[in-house]
C-alpha cells in the first residue's frame, strides 16, 4: 500500500514539528512565568525558615546586636574620649614638603 498523495494544505510536520510548538510553548512558559515562580518557591522557603524558631532567635539576637552597635556608634562622640593621635613617624614631615 502506498500512503495518499499529500495536498499542498496538508501541513504535517511529524514528530519534529510537534517537538518544536512545544518547546515555543515552554519557552514562553518560562520567559513569562519563570520570574514569578522563582519568586515562589522562594517565599515558600522563607516562609518555611521563619516557621522554625531554632532559626528565628539567633537571627533576632544577631539583628538586635547589630542594632545596639550601630546605635552605639551613631550616638558615641569618639572626640571627647580620645585624645589626638600622635605623630610617630619622624620622617612624615619630610615626605610632605617634598611634594
Amino acid at each position: 500500500m502506498t500512503p495518499p498523495p499529500t495536498q499542498p494544505g496538508d501541513r504535517r510536520g511529524g514528530l519534529l514539528g510537534t517537538l518544536a510548538v512545544v518547546g515555543v510553548a515552554l519557552l514562553s512558559i518560562i520567559c513569562c512565568a519563570g520570574p514569578v515562580l522563582l519568586a515562589s518557591g522562594a517565599l515558600a522557603g522563607l516562609g518555611g525558615v521563619l516557621v522554625s524558631p531554632w532559626l528565628l532567635a539567633p537571627a533576632a539576637v544577631l539583628m538586635a546586636g547589630a542594632l545596639a552597635w550601630w546605635l552605639r556608634r551613631r550616638t558615641g562622640n569618639g572626640d571627647a574620649c580620645c585624645p589626638p593621635a600622635t605623630r610617630t613617624d619622624p620622617h612624615e614631615g619630610d615626605l610632605l614638603r617634598k611634594h
